[in-house]
């Protein structure tokens, strides 16, 4: 019943975000807000573990949100274009970049098991990749519809 109650809340939530006036702040919003949902649940979060587990959590994705951000803003840069000079430095830039990114992800692993369990770090590792399998899914529908 609270899978079911959980899909319902999605379902509706993605609703909402493909009528809503400003489009793609709302939908945003709508997916965090479901992905909270999911993620809750599938890790069985105590309302205790909530409240001190998402602010953490939120600074980890803000985090890392900033630091692959600055790895893109070259990336729709014609390859072409590029010299091997510049080709190479971008390869090392990525691999430096992923490299902060598993240091970052580690340093906050260490925080998160403060309020949770190793077994709920894992349903949150497999949580976020069954979210995102999710809404991939559910893109490739919507985009087949249309």
């Amino acid at each position: 019943m609270k899978r079911y109650t959980l899909f319902l809340f999605f379902s509706f939530m993605l609703m909402l975000g493909s009528v809503a006036a400003n489009a793609q702040d709302s939908r945003t919003e709508n997916v965090e807000a479901a992905k909270i949902a999911f993620l809750t649940d599938k890790m069985e979060l105590t309302a205790e573990q909530s409240q001190k587990f998402w602010p953490l959590y939120n600074e980890y994705e803000q985090k890392r949100r900033t630091l692959i951000r600055g790895y893109r803003s070259g990336y729709r840069q014609d390859v072409d274009a590029l010299s091997e000079q510049e080709a190479k430095a971008r390869i090392d830039n990525m691999f430096l970049t992923k490299e902060k990114e598993l240091e970052l992800e580690r340093e906050y692993a260490y925080k998160y098991l403060k309020i949770i369990s190793n077994k709920q770090l894992i349903k949150l590792y497999r949580g976020e990749r069954d979210f995102t399998k999710m809404l991939l899914k559910r893109l490739d529908e919507k985009r087949a519809s249309n």
